[in-house]
């Protein structure tokens, strides 16, 4: 059921902590801007509680929501959809105790939404925080002894003074006991059904309307999006059109294909073409220097998988090559190029395949620690073009944000027919009869997936603009796992190509192209230079290392169901 005209929304920023707060602004340095309205701060049986409040729809409503007897105690960010379905609320905050006295711990697994929850029951010692499936808004923890903290943004709790704070995992409750913080349980937020049975689109296609209708209704800013030449804001935007919903759309001119642009501008309401310079382009970087929580993005391109492959590969060698090394240094003593051993061509062919493997382990190991810090978000070309739209639709009083992110991860994996775009794609697009034996593919939950969100949630929480994400729709991802596997991977992005040309709006057939605001570089502002977008067709391999093993990402299946960070 949706949301009614005149009930109240809003984003925000959210903190608890059973430790004293020192110095709160300094706290909130970063989170204060997802929520610059106002900051509530309430104790509460020995809990603070900061909430900074952006006003979405109707008046503004203070988190957090406490109980008539003040022992169980609600805290959340995001937005609920379904909220009217627990009772008549002027916010859909408000249907959170009520729905906890009604389901207990198993609560989130009936909440529709885009969040970050935490629900606090003094009296049952119990304190619960979740994800949304994909954990589309961030939600941090830290704990040392009994003292806890979880907020929005990891800077609140390093500032006071947890060590190491973990980010919870997408499609994750936990349960912990409130006096120990002994985990008590973990649940998934909802368990996908890998039946791949339906042999029409018409079901997905109605989930995705659906899924833009909830977010754009009874909203008091404007909404905006960024236009490329691409299939996800293509089909966000046609569907927009197709509800009669007033948008902007923002596209930046120089890195996209101009006939493509060219024609989805003449039949959108609201255009607005960037030709961005490079002076506004280091404009925007310095806004997220000065105002973004910083976020490394920790994108496996695929070489962790590949050291193991290498590390496996040594020890098979290894023990190949023991007993001939072992015969040549004890009974011959002696070890040069004389040695029969030596001239043996399949030793020699072992001992040259050893060899190069060794040396591609320091690069590799060298690639993996540079991707876990030296990715930040800050200095990322598509966050820069995003820090500028945002600028330009908060200027024009445009709150939300609805955005293409996930579309990639779900419905293609980077890859077409097996074959991947990207190194970090695990099926390349090619999704088996048995969708059990790969799910969830790595990019699913996490890595791209994760990243690129934060990037947006990051980015967009320092414009106090809401970030909205329709592909990442429980009831829209679950209807394309249902689909069957030959509709699935008869067209690159299968549903999108179906929609776009059902209602025939223009796209480029088959051709993916990252993100670009038509510069690159980092690390200073003096190393950005031009760079125009490179559009490549997909299902067509560079190399040999670009075809997917499928019984290799079969076999590391179970690895990455392995995701609980408590």
């Amino acid at each position: 059921m949706n949301a009614q005209v005149g009930l109240a929304k809003t984003m925000c920023g959210i903190l608890a902590t059973n430790r004293g707060i020192i110095d709160l602004p300094h706290i909130i340095e970063y989170l204060k801007f997802r929520g610059p309205d106002s900051t509530n701060q309430v104790e509460v049986n020995g809990v603070n509680f900061v909430h900074t409040l952006l006003s979405m729809t109707g008046p503004p409503t203070a988190q957090p929501f406490v109980s008539e007897d003040g022992t169980r105690v609600a805290f959340f960010n995001g937005e609920i959809y379904n909220y009217q379905e627990f009772g008549n609320f002027d916010s859909d905050g408000e249907c959170l105790l009520p729905a906890y006295e009604k389901y207990g711990q198993n609560v989130v697994q009936h909440l529709d939404g885009e969040f970050a929850v935490s629900i606090i029951d003094f009296k049952k010692d119990i304190l619960i925080l979740s994800t949304d499936v994909f954990s589309m808004k961030p939600l941090w923890f830290g704990k040392e002894g009994t003292e806890w903290g979880l907020s929005s943004y990891k800077s609140c709790l390093d500032r006071l003074g947890f060590d190491s704070p973990v980010q919870i995992e997408a499609n994750s409750t936990y349960i912990l006991k409130l006096s120990t913080l002994e985990k008590l349980n973990r649940l998934d937020v909802y368990t996908f059904d890998l039946n791949q049975h339906k042999d029409s689109f018409d079901d997905w296609e109605a989930a995705f309307a659906k899924s833009i209708q909830k977010r754009t209704q009874n909203i008091k800013h404007g909404i905006f999006i960024g236009l490329s030449s691409g299939y996800d804001s293509g089909a966000i935007a046609c569907e927009l059109e197709r509800q009669g919903v007033p948008f902007t759309a923002y596209s930046i001119v120089g890195s996209e294909k101009k006939e493509t642009i060219d024609a989805r501008v003449a039949r959108t309401t609201d255009p607005r073409l960037i030709d961005l310079k490079l002076e506004e382009f280091l404009a925007a970087r310095s806004y997220l220097k000065e105002r973004c929580e910083e976020y490394p993005l920790r994108i496996d391109n695929g070489e962790a998988d590949w050291l193991a492959d290498v590390v496996k590969e040594l020890e098979v060698l290894d023990n190949k090559l023991e007993l001939p090394l072992k015969l040549l240094n004890e009974q011959l003593g002696w070890y040069n190029e004389k040695s029969w051993f030596i001239k043996c061509r399949e030793v020699q062919d072992l001992r040259n395949r050893r060899d190069t493997l060794e040396s591609r382990v320091p690069s590799l190991k060298k690639t993996i620690d540079y991707r876990a810090t030296g990715q930040i978000l800050t200095d990322d070309n598509g966050a820069i073009g995003m820090s500028h739209i945002c600028a330009r639709g908060k200027r024009e009083g445009q709150l939300i944000y609805l955005s293409g992110s996930g579309a990639d991860e779900i419905f293609s994996d980077y890859g077409f027919g097996g074959i991947k775009h990207f190194r970090h794609s695990t099926i390349g697009g090619l999704f088996p009869e048995d969708l059990e034996l790969v799910f969830p593919w790595k990019n699913f939950f996490d890595n791209t997936q994760r990243a690129y969100l934060m990037k947006e949630e990051h980015v967009s929480g320092s414009y106090g603009v809401e970030g909205r994400y329709p592909f990442l729709d429980r009831d829209v991802v679950q209807e394309f796992l249902w689909l069957k596997p030959e509709l699935k991977n008869g067209k690159y992005k299968s549903v999108l190509h179906h929609y776009m040309t059902k209602y025939d709006y223009p796209f480029d057939n088959a051709q993916k192209v990252g993100f670009n605001c038509g510069f690159t570089g980092g690390g200073s502002e003096a190393d950005y230079n031009e760079k125009k977008s490179v559009h490549r067709t997909v299902g067509e391999a560079e190399d040999e290392s670009l075809v997917v093993n499928m019984d290799l990402a079969i076999s590391r299946t179970e690895s990455r169901r392995n995701r609980a960070v408590l």
